[in-house]
């Protein structure tokens, strides 16, 4: 025990002169792997030991850097055509570097507070990943999981572990958000700019306007609903007349405007729902009514299905540069390619489940596995055969089909105990500020439980920065609660 103890002790005083020597002999190797095989990506190494010393030296602010540079960080393969890994760069650089540093504190020098790691969104979580692991080692695609799972774990190691532990400093809180808001801004502005050219409301302009920051209009309206409550908490704080005021009005007309023309869909229907459950809770309504009421509406809806399913089929109203027509297009399922093929992949991954209900295809593996589970009366214009695609357009069901049941029942309670414990830390809290910023976690959230139905995008850097950072930002507020309580 002494001698582990003295070690110990060494290992903290020397971490720096050991991380250097570390990354010196990474540099090393892949220096000599990426020669061998002759591949183009060296260039790639400078500034990654760049990144990781920064890391080294200021983990909290490498953090912040990290999400300022979220939203405007690059797919490779808009530099390289057919790289041999897509990443986001320089996140995923940065990212990885964490995930290492991450554990070496886990492991080693057991910097990381006890208390998060035993939080219940913190269990959920592990178990959330350890099951991805499970699931990726029994894959129909075991390299494409095992990819999949390790980005997965640096999101969390980096996006909720390091930020949970930063956010026990409150200040830090409104660092990370604004950092993100901050990175966001240029890219919005690109894209309004972008959409100007084409002429404002161009509905086929809108889906690719936004590359190469992002793939495409559906996860740039889900990360700016995730903004938009962000921004409006941020107003609550600054006095009137300030600078940061000024931009953070600015930063929501920028930010509305491009929302609306991101022509997403599943973004304008969760930011609706966001706001009704905002009402909900400022109002203090009960959810005893709420749930009646849903209740009541489930009912009329169901006696009156037939009339609702006529009227649905009768609708022909398609995709369109019209705010008002393409709102109208969310129930056509007649002729909207989008619709149709949302529904086919649906129906695809249903079958898949059927076939592998309990550890599921693999993550990552439904774009190139759901083909075969696919009927020719169902395909649409847009329907393809090589796993070009994209996924399963649903958090829910790209769950079921890469990891089985467990992985959805995880995925739920990941969603329910955050939402849940913001509710708790809303209601009890004394501070206004702290229950107005927590309540714009529960607003951000809120808006991807509603966009996860429709479209899944944890598996990207631009969504999960905000994700799991707002139910870090929940889990540190609620840690606090608790030790203030005691004392």
């Amino acid at each position: 025990m002494v001698n582990r103890s003295k070690y110990s002790v060494i290992i903290k005083e020397n971490i720096r002169i050991i991380g250097a020597s570390a990354l010196a002999i990474v540099f090393l190797i892949i220096s000599i792997l990426l020669i061998r095989s002759g591949a183009s990506l060296m260039w790639l190494i400078p500034p990654a030991l760049l990144i990781a010393s920064f890391a080294l030296l200021a983990i909290d602010k490498f953090l912040l850097l990290t999400v300022f540079l979220v939203p405007v960080s690059v797919q490779l393969r808009f530099i390289i055509p057919y790289p041999p890994a897509d990443v986001f760069l320089p996140t995923e650089l940065m990212l990885g570097v964490i995930l290492l540093l991450m554990v070496f504190k886990l492991v080693y020098t057991k910097e990381i507070d006890r208390k998060i790691l035993l939080h219940p969104v913190s269990i959920i979580s592990i178990c959330l990943l350890g099951w991805y692991l499970i699931t990726s080692l029994t894959s129909t695609i075991p390299w494409v999981s095992l990819k999949s799972f390790i980005a997965r774990m640096w999101f969390f190691a980096g996006f909720y572990l390091l930020a949970a532990e930063i956010f026990r400093k409150p200040e830090r809180i409104k660092n990370y958000l604004f950092a993100y808001i901050a990175g966001m801004t240029p890219v919005v502005i690109y894209f309004l700019i972008r959409m100007w050219q084409t002429g404002i409301f161009d509905q086929k302009a809108s889906y690719f306007m936004i590359r190469p920051f992002f793939s495409d209009h559906t996860s740039f309206g889900a990360a700016l609903a995730f903004c938009i409550p962000l921004i409006i908490y941020f107003l609550t704080l600054e006095k009137k007349g300030s600078a940061i005021r000024v931009f953070l009005f600015m930063a929501l007309f920028l930010f509305s405007v491009s929302f609306i023309l991101s022509y997403s869909r599943a973004a304008w229907l969760s930011l609706v729902v966001s706001i009704m459950v905002t009402v909900i809770i400022l109002t203090r309504l009960s959810w005893k009514i709420v749930f009646s009421g849903l209740a009541i509406v489930a009912f009329i809806v169901s006696i009156s299905w037939s009339a609702i399913m006529l009227q649905i089929n009768e609708n022909r109203q398609e995709s369109d540069d019209n705010i008002k027509r393409h709102i109208q297009s969310i129930a056509n399922i007649r002729s909207d390619a989008s619709n149709l093929e949302r529904i086919n992949r649906w129906k695809s991954a249903v079958r898949m489940f059927r076939e592998k209900p309990l550890l599921g295809w693999g993550p990552a593996t439904y774009q190139f596995q759901y083909a075969p589970f696919q009927i020719s009366g169902e395909k649409t214009i847009i329907s393809t055969n090589y796993g070009k695609g994209g996924n399963a357009h649903s958090e829910y069901l790209g769950s079921l089909v890469d990891s089985g049941i467990p992985g959805l029942i995880f995925y739920i309670l990941l969603l329910f105990i955050s939402i849940r414990r913001g509710g708790i830390i809303y209601n009890t809290h004394t501070d206004k500020q702290i229950r107005n910023l927590v309540l714009a976690m529960i607003a951000g959230l809120t808006t991807y439980v509603i966009h996860g139905g429709l479209n899944n995008f944890l598996d990207t850097d631009k969504i999960s920065a905000l994700f799991w950072g707002m139910i870090a930002v929940i889990v540190a507020i609620d840690l606090r609660m608790k030790e203030e309580a005691i004392s």
